[in-house]
């Protein structure tokens, strides 16, 4: 066990406040300070575009415990470090001082209109209640972005009787699910009325004051005009804090296997790059990697074990839309031709496998069926295991 006795979590996220209790679990017992800019206590983001946004679950049911051993400081910033004196400035014009510093401040929505303040987004819990608000008298909505984050707002959006349009450069999920999954999905959302556009060359976001009305192609024809207009284009790390020489940055901070970034320092969650196959930093902003990096991140940081991860092993993800669950584990999108190794994907109750390939990760799916992650990522990486066997 290290001389740690003081360690900074900047960004109180889910990934932060694991990491903060990875910590306590391997024996951590110093002081823990965990800064977070909202003004909330950390909370889990996937229900925000799921039971949150329809009102079937309470904004608040999405607070997390587990902050007994914490110093939380929230509505409070980190806006500079410097990892030669081993120290974070806060927005108040505090300093910090740490034994060991863990990055945790995650993302941001990225905007179309960034210099327009009446832009909606989906990322916040702020910003889910007043969503819902807005969604409440509305007739019309139109979603710019056809990711996980913008179907999964238009499936909320059409449970509450709106007449939905999704507009994005190319058909919503096939660059995420692939076109089995994706043409799955879109027929269900085409069975509760939500209508799809794509704008191959771009899409705007028009206004009348300060209010989005309308998504607007880049040669000015108008692709949908809508009482509520949701921009859900990805997200931006937020990395403008770690400007100092000692910390790599591309795409967000880059770590190693151990989610070291620089000595006394790690990092976790959707602000995390990590090397995966072909070397290349990449980011995975999913609830399951956040929880993953969390844990090896603080193991790392006092040297409670020695802790590595595997860049290329199975990811877990999951997503609700349309009436449909997915559970999937391994390669996004997945690629090949899938097996159907339990039900029938006719009736949309179903496990799939696609088979790694030379050059890709197998991938796993159950639909509306309840298999655990573990037994997903098992799945997943038996078809990556069977390939290396066969060469």
């Amino acid at each position: 066990m290290t001389q740690t006795r003081h360690i900074v979590v900047a960004g109180a996220s889910q990934a932060g406040l694991a990491c903060a209790a990875a910590l306590r679990g391997s024996g951590f017992d110093g002081a823990i300070t965990m800064v977070g800019e909202e003004v909330h206590p950390p909370y889990t983001r996937p229900p925000l575009s799921k039971g949150v946004l329809t009102g079937a679950e309470s904004h608040d049911s999405v607070f997390l415990g587990g902050q007994e051993d914490v110093d939380l400081l929230p509505g409070t910033a980190a806006v500079g470090v410097d990892v030669v004196q081993r120290c974070v400035t806060l927005d108040n014009g505090d300093r910090l001082y740490y034994d060991g510093l863990v990055i945790a401040t995650g993302a941001r929505a990225r905007r179309l209109a960034p210099d327009h303040p009446g832009e909606i987004t989906l990322r916040t819990l702020d910003d889910a209640v007043r969503l819902r608000e807005a969604l409440m008298p509305a007739r019309e909505v139109a979603i710019a972005g056809g990711g996980f984050l913008g179907m999964e707002i238009a499936s909320a959006a059409a449970a509450l009787g709106k007449s939905v349009t999704v507009v994005d450069l190319v058909a919503p999920l096939v660059d995420r699910l692939g076109p089995v999954l994706a043409d799955m999905c879109l027929a269900a959302a085409a069975e509760h009325g939500v209508k799809v556009r794509v704008s191959a060359g771009g899409v705007r976001v028009g206004f009348d004051g300060d209010t989005p009305t309308r998504l607007i192609s880049t040669d000015g024809a108008v692709l949908a005009e809508a009482d509520v207009v949701i921009t859900a284009a990805g997200d931006v790390p937020n990395t403008e804090w770690l400007r100092h020489p000692g910390l790599p940055l591309h795409g967000g901070v880059i770590v190693d296997s151990c989610c070291r970034v620089a000595p006394h320092v790690v990092a976790a969650g959707d602000v995390a790059a990590a090397q995966g196959r072909g070397g290349r930093p990449r980011r995975l902003p999913h609830w399951s990697n956040a929880m993953s990096q969390a844990k090896i991140a603080a193991t790392s940081l006092i040297g409670a074990q020695a802790a590595g991860g595997d860049p290329t092993a199975p990811q877990f993800f999951w997503t609700e839309m349309f009436g449909l669950t997915l559970r999937l584990a391994g390669q996004l999108p997945p690629v090949s031709v899938p097996t159907v190794l339990q039900g029938s994907f006719a009736d949309r109750r179903a496990v799939l496998v696609w088979p790694a390939t030379a050059t890709h990760l197998g991938t796993a799916a159950a639909i509306n069926t309840p298999l655990s992650a573990p037994k997903l990522i098992r799945l997943a990486n038996n078809t990556t295991q069977q390939l290396r066997t066969v060469r």
